[in-house]
């Protein structure tokens, strides 16, 4: 009897692997077959293991990761152990078991992607670097290289990060490096608004994350949104709610600034002033934006510059955004 279920086991497997090739979509198969190859430089492991008497040969060929204002003997004391951060980073880091291999596949898919939509897009080579966890080097596109701040992906549950409120700390799975990595380009192409006003605030971020889901399609809305999955699960299951509640108190024309750490920025939660908010993520108006976003693209056949393009309010008029239920 066991052998027989696991035969079917096998056989409905293989079924769904066949089916899954001919299924597959020719755009993903297309992107996926520009030829694009670029270098991913562990840099982190290369200034850990130089020796001190490198440092010169190392300012040298790395520069931009050696500013003027700081003197060698900061270098110094790092490579040659001194910098007790610095010495819990690199074993961190090491012990870590990092596929660089992997990590470079997959950022490159990300870098097919924006070629293929922005064929002026130029990509640059992958640079690993420690950046003490600093949420801003995360992922950082520069002309010379994309930069991954390789400690800030240890796992939520890494005891480095003991001390950041949960709602970052589950930011920092090393299987989110693709959607950040995403998002850091769609940050180049979607100009930032200057309004006050939250519909502008949502379409926005909704035009950033739209071009992140383009961008890094396989990954999910936890990982898009920079949710923990229990939050993303209420965003998806509470949608028709959230979207409600923000039309029936008149909130999208409305320029409280209140409205955008209410709903807008990062945070542990959104706040309705309910007793579920603390069951909502932070920033969810940010995923109705999206939805809005795509609704938009999605009935009016738009390209991913037409959304960009396109104004705030024209987006929402022209949506016909019906939130799930």
């Amino acid at each position: 009897m066991i052998n027989r279920i696991k035969t079917v086991l096998v056989v409905l497997a293989f079924a769904k692997a066949i089916i899954s090739c001919h299924t597959a979509n020719p755009q993903e198969q297309e992107i996926k077959s520009i030829p694009l190859q670029v270098d991913l430089i562990q840099f982190h492991e290369e200034f850990a293991t130089a020796p001190s008497n490198e440092l010169d040969n190392l300012k040298a060929k790395y520069p931009a990761f050696f500013p003027n204002y700081v003197p060698d003997s900061v270098w110094m004391d790092k490579m040659e152990g001194r910098d007790t951060i610095q010495n819990v980073l690199e074993e961190a880091v090491g012990n870590a078991g990092f596929d660089f291999e992997e990590i470079k596949e997959e950022v490159e898919l990300v870098m097919k992607h924006v070629e293929y939509y922005f064929p002026e897009f130029e990509p640059s080579p992958i640079i690993t670097v420690l950046s003490e966890v600093d949420n801003d080097l995360k992922v950082l596109p520069t002309p010379n290289y994309l930069i991954i701040g390789i400690d800030n992906y240890l796992g939520a549950d890494h005891e480095l990060y003991a001390g950041i409120n949960r709602y970052k700390a589950v930011t920092l799975e090393r299987d989110r490096i693709p959607a950040d990595v995403a998002l850091a380009y769609a940050k180049l192409f979607v100009p930032p608004t200057n309004s006050r006003q939250f519909l502008e605030q949502m379409i926005y971020y909704g035009k950033l994350h739209y071009l992140q889901q383009n961008f890094a399609p396989s990954s999910s809305i936890a990982q898009i949104m920079g949710y923990a999955e229990n939050k993303a699960q209420f965003s998806l299951e509470n949608e028709e709610q959230i979207y409600r509640y923000f039309v029936d108190r008149e909130l999208l024309y409305s320029t409280d600034p209140k409205l955008l750490t209410r709903f807008i920025l990062p945070a542990p939660f959104s706040k309705f002033y309910l007793e579920i908010d603390n069951e909502t993520p932070g920033g969810v108006a940010q995923y109705i934006g999206w939805q809005i976003v795509a609704s938009y693209a999605e009935n009016n056949n738009a390209s991913l510059q037409d959304v960009i393009n396109t104004p705030a309010e024209e987006i929402f008029n022209q949506s016909r955004y019906k939130p799930r239920s």
